[in-house]
């Protein structure tokens, strides 16, 4: 005898729980709490840079060393914005997502385009990299390698359409938190220290993570 297919309907589903729904902001509050382990890490190990040192002096005279953190932790969250959004089938990454890397990539372009064009190519180099660069890619991939570990029970989680996108945006956000709080610490305000040390270090991230199978 043949069942009616709504009674093997129920019989296959009868033991079927719902799953509650993945936590949209979940993602946004561990990074804001590594972020600030990372904060205090980057300040405890390394130190504040000194025009950040006293606060109060930095706020009544405001400067790059001010605004560099910022744009960075904007470009971070940004990106995990994108990947809240693709933690789901019908999520999409939009365009203002990318405008903070936009702007970082159009504002350190031009500025190094002007110091060569006005004062040479030994002057945009003048300041060299030392060890600072070391410093910077290492603390960019040790936060990204720690913040991976920690959100694979998120990701496991998601149901993507672009798993790989998603992995890039997640990994990218929070670089770009770390790229935040290395920021807090190097004076190294030269277009061509961001070009040359925080994109690589950036890069060499993304680059891991797109070359993974999804």
């Amino acid at each position: 005898m043949v069942r009616p297919p709504h009674d093997l309907i129920e019989q296959l589903s009868e033991d079927l729980r719902a799953v509650k729904p993945l936590s949209a902001w979940r993602l946004m509050g561990l990074a804001l709490v590594f972020a600030a382990a990372t904060l205090f890490w980057v300040v405890g190990v390394y130190g504040m840079r000194p025009e950040l040192s006293d606060l109060e002096q930095a706020l009544a005279q405001p400067r790059f060393a001010l605004l560099k953190p910022v744009v960075w932790g904007w470009a971070g969250l940004s990106a995990l914005h994108a990947a809240n959004a693709l933690s789901r089938p019908e999520g999409r990454c939009h365009w203002s997502d990318l405008a903070p890397m936009a702007v970082i990539l159009l504002s350190h372009g031009l500025a190094l385009w002007w110091e060569v064009i006005h004062a040479g190519w030994e002057a945009a180099t003048a300041g060299g990299f030392g060890g600072a660069a070391l410093c910077g890619l290492t603390i960019i991939i040790s936060v990204w390698v720690a913040m991976r570990l920690v959100t694979l029970v998120w990701l496991s989680r998601t149901a993507s359409s672009q798993p790989r996108l998603l992995r890039l945006c997640t990994a990218f956000g929070f670089a770009g938190l770390a790229a935040a709080a290395y920021a807090l610490h190097c004076p190294m305000d030269q277009p061509l220290y961001t070009l040359c040390v925080y994109l690589p270090a950036i890069g060499m991230v993304l680059l891991i993570e797109g070359v993974q199978k999804s």
